[in-house]
C-alpha cells in the first residue's frame, strides 16, 4: 500500500485503520467494477455497498458520501446498507424491506423518498 497523503510512504496493509481499510476496499471495488464494465457487453447499472461506514469519522464520511453522490447518475444507481444515522440522513431514497411474518404474510418492499 502506498500512502500518497504521507509522502508516498509504502505501508503494510496491516497498519491501516478501519477507516483506511474501508476506503481502500471501496476504491478497489469501484476500480474493478469499472474495468469489468469496460470489458463486458452489459453496462453496470447498480453498485451495492454493505456497511463499513461506521469506521469513518465525520469528515471522511462526508468525503465518501460526496464521492458516491458524484458517481450516481441516470445510468448507475448506488445502493447502501448502513446503520450510520449521518449517512442515512443524506440518502434521498430508502428501500424499506419488512420481513415475512409467521402468520403467512410475505416479505414486503417499499420505496421511501425524502
Amino acid at each position: 500500500m502506498r500512502d500518497d497523503a504521507n509522502g508516498g510512504v509504502k505501508r503494510p496493509v496491516s497498519t491501516l485503520s478501519g477507516g483506511e481499510t474501508f476506503l481502500t476496499s471501496l476504491a478497489l471495488a469501484l476500480s474493478l467494477s469499472a474495468q469489468i464494465q469496460l470489458r463486458g457487453e452489459y453496462p453496470l447499472q447498480f453498485f451495492f455497498l454493505d456497511e463499513g461506514f461506521g469506521t469513518l469519522d465525520g469528515e471522511l464520511l462526508d468525503t465518501v458520501v460526496t464521492a458516491l453522490e458524484k458517481l450516481q447518475s441516470n445510468n448507475l444507481s448506488i445502493g447502501v446498507i448502513s446503520h450510520v444515522q449521518e449517512l442515512r440522513a443524506r440518502l434521498p431514497k430508502r428501500l424499506i424491506v419488512e420481513p415475512s411474518e409467521p402468520s403467512g404474510k410475505g416479505t414486503s418492499v417499499r420505496v421511501e423518498t425524502l
